[in-house]
């Protein structure tokens, strides 16, 4: 589902910038014709329809055709209008804007999982141009010469076109790649399965409140559902899949704002700080006792078929000075092994 949508937002996104260009030329057509610079009124005649087929390019996933015809199609545009109106009207600006339509362009096609359309070539092209038409305008007379006013006025709505597209693309580029960093670090520290945290989430919270001076009120648990692998083979691994969800659900439930942590397969890691320093009150035997009990006697019910009866089994470690990380999780982890030889379905907090 995440791809669908990423794929539509990537779509929408370039139907915008076809969307802009339209709009862009169709001013242009008006102005040229409104002026009678001909040339460019059959130009802008041509180029309005292209964006309008531009849409159907985009529609069937013609990503490099639709990229490289829009760039030829605004290179010969923007040459041919400094050639009608002259270097100072600002349409060599259009070159500069190009840019960031081609570097966006670039960025959602790839996330449509076409080719890059390579951004840097069509950059260099664009500045080449960019060049050649300042040396034709050094050369040549304006084919169609304007008043300084409407030359100036040309200057003004151009340059705000330019910068106008320039920050509006460029924005939204930034926006989405905030976005996706994000989801990035969800990902990096969430289990997507139960949407716990995950052991590296863990790992730097434990280390983070090492160096606290409450450490001793600290302790840590190891859940194992008993017989786990059970399930898998009797009911399939798509029941597995929501015993563990609903299984992360009730201990988030029973646990509140500790820190829950799906430590892989079918264990969780909970953290918790007796005397209130976690926000709870209960203190660690009573408040693991109640999991286990609420677990044992709930009757889980998978796509209202089958009920999946689980219990679990939990191993208590409360920190001791002087204790590693690793010797903390490996305290709790051998109650738990304790716990699994001595019958399962128990929770085992001393030695």
């Amino acid at each position: 589902m995440d791809a669908y949508i990423n794929n539509r937002a990537a779509r929408q996104a370039l139907v915008i910038v076809n969307a802009f260009l339209l709009f862009l030329h169709t001013c242009m057509l008006i102005f040229f014709a409104c002026t009678k610079i001909s040339l460019m009124a059959y130009v802008n005649i041509f180029s309005v329809l292209f964006y309008v087929v531009g849409f159907f390019l985009l529609k069937y996933e013609k990503t490099w055709a639709y990229t490289l015809a829009t760039f030829l199609e605004i290179m010969i545009h923007m040459f041919l209008a400094v050639l009608c109106v002259g270097w100072d009207f600002g349409f060599q600006l259009y070159f500069i804007g190009c840019l960031a339509v081609v570097f966006y362009v670039d960025y959602f096609s790839v996330r449509l999982r076409h080719h890059h359309v390579k951004s840097i070539g069509f950059g260099a092209i664009s500045a080449l141009v960019y060049l050649a038409s300042l040396m034709v305008s050094r050369y040549q007379e304006p084919l169609y010469p304007m008043s300084s006013g409407m030359t100036f006025a040309g200057l003004v709505v151009n340059s705000v076109m330019v910068f106008a597209a320039i920050i509006f693309f460029f924005s939204i580029l930034t926006m989405l790649a905030t976005y996706y960093e994000a989801r990035l670090s969800e990902q990096a520290t969430h289990d997507n399965l139960t949407g716990m945290v995950n052991r590296y989430y863990l790992v730097d919270h434990l280390e983070a409140i090492s160096a606290s001076e409450d450490m001793h009120r600290y302790w840590i648990a190891i859940l194992d559902i008993d017989d786990f692998k059970g399930i898998n083979d009797k009911y399939g691994h798509l029941c597995g899949d929501f015993a563990l969800r609903s299984m992360a659900e009730t201990i988030k439930e029973v646990c509140g704002d500790r820190i829950v942590c799906r430590w892989g397969g079918e264990e969780f890691v909970i953290v918790g700080a007796e005397d209130g320093t976690d926000g709870g009150h209960d203190g660690a035997e009573e408040l693991l006792e109640g999991i286990r009990q609420k677990v044992a006697r709930t009757d889980f019910r998978y796509n209202d078929k089958v009920t999946v009866n689980m219990t679990v089994t939990i191993g208590l470690a409360r920190y001791h000075e002087g204790q590693t990380l690793d010797e903390w999780l490996n305290l709790a982890d051998r109650r738990l092994y304790r716990g699994k030889q001595s019958g399962k379905n128990r929770v085992v907090g001393t030695d």
